[in-house]
């Protein structure tokens, strides 16, 4: 069959932990990119440390992507069980690359596009056995147009410190790949588009994107424990933090870890930590704390699949109740969520903004498919960021720490300012620190803490409607947040293809949630449908105890993120 050119191909690549799966993923990623075609991956991870099955897709095009997709083009079978979690998903029309001979004889379905490539026994020939990746690979850059200059340049570079022997002997593996490949003939229609030409770009994940949007806002100090899937956060952290003369502390646990984010806050840096909803759960005494010593931290919640242990390596949408309202008493605090890569860094810095400017925690969501999709994204300029410092006392006059201004925010000293001592505690407490636990006080701070987050939502963007030009009333809206927009905005371009009236709204900021905003875009709606990866609904709840909006809830809790084609399916359901 004549290959016909696709602008946007998925390639999925399955096998055991450890056989090199994430590698390819990774390898195709990077060439993709830097030869100038956007990237979308989505990987996911056993649960064991060593085996069980292991996911790499890779979605590239010549244009703009958004999201994961619904499913692949092309799958690429490491082994029998890879071959088996996907038989399901191989439609007339795909193709399939597989270890032949494998563990595994596939009896291939009807108008499935077959291609046995000896991965295995290629490798095990050279003496090379962990080169059974590269030899796929090689097959594949043949067989779908992968760009195989820049294939070969980031596995050289990949491989450049382990010495040019192992350079070139995973080459080798790779031009043998190619060399079996070009000797099969070609029937499938899938050929990957001609990138528009090479680009300078960052390929990153949603976890180290976080970690360098806190370097660019300036991080001084960041403390946590290891959990699946924020853990990559602190890596990305531990290497790049000390160059600038920053903090790094591994605590023994989440208790640790936030208490002292508190302690290098309240001795004038800029502190932060990451975890999981696990973690989360055990730091919300010490939130409660932040809120009422007023105290600015990050905290970066990385969810996962939940309750208890859960899904530690899976997907969902599902902190957002303990996100906003997680601790004893009325305990404020600001709630970002990131969409993509490039707002886990822009996000990131407007998290440290405002924690310093309203000197409380701000949580930043992110999830499990985020923390480890990889996408490309221009390189980052510092210099183009706005950093924000917490206001701080000019020394004049008597210091009062909690003094009641007009907008709450009170200035703050170093320890050790001339004139400047004070109590960081978490009793209640008068406007200079001491304890005090009169009715009127305590009315007076809480209403103090509450009313200098009213200004929160004139400090972060507009929230973005996503309507044709010209629109006028939609027949449904879709209001999305997370990663779940990216997939929104995709499943709404095909809509509208189809004459759908169609539009979307998209919030970042989750609390204190922008109600006028919301308002405005319901009444722009005569429906309203709000897709998320959790069981009960959680935005939606919200949505309907803060505003005057009753959006139909749509959700999913089965360890993956919505594909477009759900989106799609569900919204013809809807107005049919």
């Amino acid at each position: 069959m004549q290959g016909i050119t696709k602008n946007d191909l998925i390639i999925r690549i399955g096998g055991e932990g450890g056989e090199g799966v994430i590698s390819v993923g990774d390898f195709i990623t990077q060439a993709c990119a830097h030869a100038g075609l956007d990237v979308y991956t989505f990987k996911t991870f056993p649960a064991e440390i060593k085996g069980g099955y292991a996911m790499y897709q890779v979605r590239a095009s010549t244009e703009r992507l958004y999201n994961q997709g619904d499913t692949f083009d092309v799958l690429c079978a490491f082994n029998g069980e890879a071959y088996n979690m996907n038989r399901a998903s191989l439609k007339p029309g795909t193709a399939v690359v597989y270890d032949s001979p494998g563990d595994f004889d596939p009896e291939i379905p009807p108008g499935v596009f077959a291609y046995p490539i000896p991965m295995s026994h290629t490798a095990k020939e050279m003496n090379n056995p962990r080169a059974k990746n590269m030899v796929a690979m090689g097959a594949m850059s043949i067989l779908f147009n992968i760009p195989v200059e820049s294939l070969r340049e980031v596995i050289a570079t990949k491989f450049a410190r382990r010495g040019e022997a192992v350079v070139q002997g995973n080459l080798a593996a790779f031009e043998r790949g190619r060399e079996l490949a070009s000797a099969l003939k070609k029937i499938d229609p899938w050929t990957l588009g001609t990138p528009k030409g090479k680009q300078d770009v960052i390929v990153m994940s949603g976890n180290n994107a976080i970690g360098l949007g806190a370097l660019i806002a300036g991080l001084d100090f960041f403390s946590a424990y290891p959990i699946t899937p924020a853990t990559e956060v602190a890596i990305y952290v531990a290497k790049h933090l000390p160059k600038r003369g920053g903090t790094l502390i591994q605590a023994e646990d989440e208790i640790a870890s936030i208490s002292q984010v508190l302690g290098a806050s309240y001795a004038g840096k800029k502190a932060m930590t990451s975890t999981s909803g696990p973690g989360l759960a055990l730091m919300s005494e010490m939130l409660g704390m932040a809120f009422m010593a007023e105290l600015p931290c990050v905290v970066v919640d990385v969810q996962r699949g939940g309750p208890s242990t859960g899904l530690p390596t899976k997907h969902e949408q599902s902190d957002l109740f303990l996100a906003i309202h997680g601790g004893h008493g009325d305990a404020g605090r600001i709630v970002l969520s990131v969409e993509s890569i490039h707002d886990c860094i822009n996000l990131t810095v407007v998290a440290f903004n405002l924690a310093e400017k309203y000197q409380c925690p701000v949580l930043l969501l992110s999830d499990g498919s985020l923390a480890f999709s990889t996408q490309n994204v221009p390189y980052p300029n510092p210099d183009d960021y706005h950093v924000v410092e917490r206001k701080r006392w000019d020394g004049e006059g008597e210091y009062r720490r909690y003094a009641l201004t007009e907008d709450g925010i009170s200035p703050m000293v170093d320890p050790g300012t001339p004139g400047g001592i004070h109590i960081a505690t978490g009793l209640e407490h008068n406007e200079i620190g001491l304890p005090n636990y009169t009715s009127a006080n305590h009315e007076a701070m809480q209403d103090k803490r509450f009313r200098k987050l009213k200004g929160v939502i004139n400090d972060v963007d507009p929230v973005e409607v996503d309507a044709a030009e010209g629109a006028g009333t939609a027949d449904l809206g879709l209001i999305a947040w997370g990663s779940t927009i990216g997939v929104v905005r995709e499943a709404l371009q095909r809509l509208r293809a189809e004459g759908y009236k169609v539009k979307g709204f998209y919030p970042k900021l989750l609390n204190p949630l922008p109600v006028e905003q919301f308002e405005a875009f319901g009444a722009s709606c005569k429906r309203l449908l709000l897709p998320e990866v959790n069981f009960q609904g959680q935005l939606a709840h919200f949505v309907r105890a803060e505003t005057s909006l009753r959006p139909e809830s749509y959700t999913i809790c089965g360890g993956m993120p919505f594909t477009p084609e759900m989106i799609v399916n569900k919204v013809r359901e809807i107005l049919a």
